[in-house]
């Protein structure tokens, strides 16, 4: 795995200072706030539901957002992430959304985000045997198509709503520009403490040529007071299902998945931008974030409020800031549970002029795109991975335009013809299941941990080399790499556990996985000693797993369930 060098001042363990904590989670509630109380009210109007219901549950998606990152930041056992990702208001459900609430109001909504949430859970669970499938790089994929989506939405943003008289004027160019290149600029060429604040930089920058240019007016929220309760009313739930509300609960769980999918590819890149020493992504963490993201459907569809996903954007704040103390998420979530009760600071929020959003998105989609690709080359690029990446992105490309013959396929598909994280994530993943079924042959054993098992361990390698039609020096670095790390576990594990080997072939490529039943120290990361003459037992012990990295290729290791797999490849 390569090394990333990161620019953190808080790791997310540490405890950043109150003050910067408060601000750093204020960056971070300014950049999705609108995002998530905006997109119910867009639904509820173009669904005609009842005034009361639409502000409802405008109110009630902040609050869901709120519980749903605090459950996400905190990690209570095995549900959440432990990181800064934060939860809200799910554009990829929008048009689905919109047909429910028109067939049966935000009644039937948030019943039928309550019924597929268990589809997120059960993937979750199973990940463990998807492991082959939900890679690095297909994670790492679906982070570059979500960047592909927030420029599509930074440029709608930016250009401003279609019809209106300032609709692609020199005005928005100017303040969505100015926004754009005063965050881009302190990201890029600020010293550490600029780079802190780049994005209020960004955006205060944007707001001052906005109010030059006269474009900035918060004069709707005069209107409002500072402190109320919820306006509007719940909606209730529904439990009068009728068979022709199938096809929304398929789709709706469709559209989870696909949430499900993006957020194994949050997870991976919030874990990467958190700590200061590259990690090995933690397969467990990945699960704890998607039940997390399940029970935020649950949260959502109590208040009555259309589903939610966790959002991307402020990843790249935490890469830019260097700020990724788990306290800067638990203070954005008590933000996003108390905003719904302060009515004039979020239509204050609600009306900042949308070409500052729009620059703002773009500089942060900019500065997102080296984290996906650092998935996409964590582990070196094949002819495979490498064909995967192209074909997602072309088709990812190709559906965000929302041009591909839009004549032809039912309403039905417009919902992943149009998305790109929905048709690219598809697609990386049908691939990487059909890369996994291309597997020619493969042969598999098991045995206890002991050391007394090394011959049983030889001989079972002899007979898988023969039985694949390996070639002598092929056998021979297959033993000596599986000899270390069966030494490595042995080490390390209790003499009544067992451990599985699989020896998988395909075309002149071996893939080479253990599997066992108890943790184990990872085997990552471990280097060559500075002095060998003044190296420790534990140093000189590890020098074998040194020698192993040097014979192998794409090595994993990961624990999922409490399992620990480790894998790799050998030429």
């Amino acid at each position: 795995m390569t090394s990333v060098k990161t620019n953190l001042l808080y790791d997310m363990a540490e405890r950043s200072p109150f003050w910067l904590t408060l601000l750093m989670a204020a960056q971070h509630v300014m950049l999705i706030y609108s995002e998530i109380i905006i997109f119910p009210v867009i639904v509820g109007k173009k669904a005609g539901a009842p005034l009361e219901h639409i502000l409802f549950a405008s109110c009630a998606a902040a609050l869901a957002a709120g519980l749903s990152t605090l459950l996400q930041v905190v990690r209570i056992g095995r549900v959440g992430t432990g990181y800064v990702l934060f939860m809200g208001s799910s554009a990829a459900y929008f048009s689905c959304c919109v047909d429910v609430v028109t067939a049966g109001g935000f009644a039937l909504l948030a019943t039928l985000s309550i019924l597929v949430a268990p589809v997120e859970m059960l993937l979750a669970y199973c990940l463990r045997h998807l492991r082959h499938v939900f890679t690095p790089v297909v994670g790492g994929v679906i982070l570059l198509l979500v960047v592909i989506s927030l420029i599509s939405v930074g440029h709608q943003e930016w250009m401003g709503e279609h019809g209106s008289a300032l609709y692609g004027s020199a005005k928005h160019l100017i303040a969505g520009g100015v926004t754009m290149c005063a965050l881009l600029g302190m990201a890029l060429f600020g010293n550490r403490t600029l780079r802190l604040w780049c994005p209020i930089i960004g955006m205060v920058a944007g707001l001052a040529v906005s109010w030059g240019l006269g474009i900035l007016d918060v004069s709707a929220a005069a209107a409002y007071p500072w402190f109320g309760r919820f306006a509007g009313s719940w909606p209730g739930l529904t439990f009068n299902l009728k068979p022709e509300h199938f096809p929304f609960f398929l789709t709706l769980a469709l559209l989870t998945l696909i949430n499900g999918v993006q957020a194994i590819g949050n997870s991976m890149a919030i874990q990467r931008v958190s700590h200061r020493e590259p990690r090995q992504v933690n397969y467990g963490i990945i699960q704890g974030t998607m039940y997390a993201d399940a029970c935020g459907n649950l949260i959502s569809g109590a208040l009555g409020t259309m589903p939610n996903e966790t959002y991307s954007e402020n990843i790249s704040v935490v890469r830019i800031t260097g700020v990724a103390s788990r306290m800067v998420g638990v203070f954005g979530a008590l933000m996003l549970i108390l905003l719904p009760f302060l009515p004039k600071l979020s239509m204050v929020m609600v009306n900042l002029p949308a070409p500052v959003y729009g620059g703002f998105i773009m500089g942060l989609a900019a500065m997102m795109f080296p984290a996906g690709l650092e998935l996409v080359f964590a582990h070196g690029i094949t002819h495979q991975s490498g064909l995967l990446v192209g074909v997602s992105l072309c088709v990812g490309m190709l559906a965000e335009s929302g041009k591909f013959f839009p004549g032809v396929f039912p309403p039905t598909f417009a919902l992943f013809l149009n998305s790109s994280v929905a048709a690219g994530g598809l697609v990386a993943v049908a691939l990487s299941l059909l890369f996994r079924f291309a597997i020619l042959s493969s042969k598999e054993f098991s045995f206890p941990v002991v050391a007394s098992q090394y011959p049983v361990l030889l001989e079972n390698l002899q007979q898988a080399g023969n039985d694949l039609d390996l070639d002598q020096q092929q056998q021979y670095r297959l033993q000596l790499v599986c000899e270390e790390l069966f030494a490595h576990i042995a080490k390390r594990s209790p003499a009544t556990s067992s451990v599985k080997i699989k020896v998988l072939r395909h075309d002149e490529e071996l893939v080479v996985e253990i599997i066992h039943g108890e943790r184990v120290e990872s085997v990552n990361f471990k280097g060559m000693p500075a002095d060998l003459m003044a190296a420790t037992e534990e140093e000189i012990s590890s020098l074998g797993l040194v020698l192993v990295k040097g014979l192998v290729r794409d090595l994993h290791h990961v624990e999922i369930s409490g399992i620990t797999y480790i894998w790799f490849k050998l030429g």
